[in-house]
């Protein structure tokens, strides 16, 4: 894996923000891409935020970009800090979705299945949100539509702008959302709802959004990540490990019987109560202080 190169200096801890923002950009380095820096990493102790740097096609999904943010992933999932992600994007967009002006040049070309590579890298990447081992949240602001809702639904929780426009617009383009839009939108809203989005190709309003469950908080550009920060704040009680089973038993729970459910749930516990940090959470229980996890 590539290494992680560095902007600026380390601040003051008692900022708070003492890790430097700095370029996730190694793979596209290596693969000579001319848009180096698809991935911008910011962290702050406790809270990762991870931007989507491609603002000249609004942050529009290529195999750069989404090979780029695998591997961010895959260096951060065993650290202990961040506790939580918060993905976002730059500028007007969280994201446009799959960058179409890349698949048609290369339809023009006569590359045969131009999206197969482009599906099968997406695809990864949600699934890899999705049962990510900490608590993800998509700080929308701007269009979000097609893959770039998508990656959204494939995050634990969202939280908007009163700018977002949120849609699933693959419809309009003859195709269809190959993302897990399909599959992840019905299961977060129903059925009914999720038809009449993926049906229309057009974005609903984000408070409508949040009447129906998808949207947890709408703010306003300046407060996005401030909000998202509070909103996961909670989250920094439990641990890691905790963390890791109850995503991986939620994700499962929707296509596996009760029964199963209960003992993969079973199966967890007595992994958990066997840690270090299910012994640190009952000592301090009982001396009265708070836990200091370790997730391990």
């Amino acid at each position: 894996m590539g290494d992680i190169h560095l902007t600026n200096s380390w601040k003051n801890r008692s900022t708070q923000l003492i890790f430097p923002i700095f370029r996730y950009s190694n793979l596209s380095a290596r693969r000579g891409d001319e848009n180096m820096n698809t991935i911008m990493y910011e962290q702050d102790e406790v809270y990762g935020i991870i931007r989507l740097n491609r603002p000249e096609v609004l942050n529009a999904l290529n195999i750069a970009i989404v090979e780029d943010f695998i591997e961010l992933l895959a260096k951060l999932e065993d650290q202990v800090e961040p506790r939580v992600l918060i993905i976002t994007g730059t500028e007007r967009a969280f994201s446009a979705g799959a960058d179409l002006k890349s698949i048609y040049t290369m339809q023009q070309t006569g590359q045969l299945n131009p999206t197969e590579k482009l599906l099968n890298a997406v695809t990864t990447l949600f699934n890899k949100l999705e049962t990510y081992t900490k608590p993800v949240i998509a700080a929308i602001d701007g269009i979000a539509y097609g893959g770039g809702c998508e990656l959204a639904l494939a995050c634990d929780f969202r939280i908007a702008t009163t700018n977002a426009r949120i849609g699933l617009s693959e419809v309009k383009l003859g195709v269809l959302p190959a993302g897990g839009g399909t599959q992840r939108l019905p299961r977060l809203i129903g059925l009914s709802r999720a038809k009449y989005m993926l049906l229309s190709g057009e974005p609903v309003e984000v408070n409508t959004l949040q009447e129906w469950g998808l949207i947890h908080e709408v703010v306003s550009s300046e407060e996005l990540i401030a909000k998202a920060k509070a909103f996961s704040a909670p989250f920094l009680n439990g641990a890691p490990l905790s963390h890791k089973a109850i995503k991986s038993l939620a994700v499962s729970s929707t296509n596996t019987d009760l029964n199963t459910g209960l003992e993969i749930e079973r199966h967890w516990s007595n992994q958990l109560h066997g840690s270090n940090d299910a012994k640190e959470g009952i000592a301090a229980f009982n001396q009265k202080r708070k836990p200091v996890f370790q997730g391990q």
